[in-house]
């Protein structure tokens, strides 16, 4: 599954979209959002990088 992105708590610092290998996550309003949920492999370098943790896998 792609990764959930909290928007509540996301505040579109980019650290996810820098660092996701396949391009999964854009940014939209300021906030991450998932892009291509096919090319997601949940390697869960998002969550790692995230400063806010708004993002899970789930």
């Amino acid at each position: 599954m792609p990764p959930v992105i909290d928007t509540e708590k996301c505040t579109g610092c980019g650290a996810c979209i820098d660092d996701c290998p396949n391009d999964v996550l854009v940014m939209k309003d300021d906030k991450s959002i998932v892009k291509d949920a096919d090319e997601c492999v949940e390697c869960g370098v998002c969550v790692d990088n995230c400063p806010e943790e708004a993002i899970i896998l789930s």
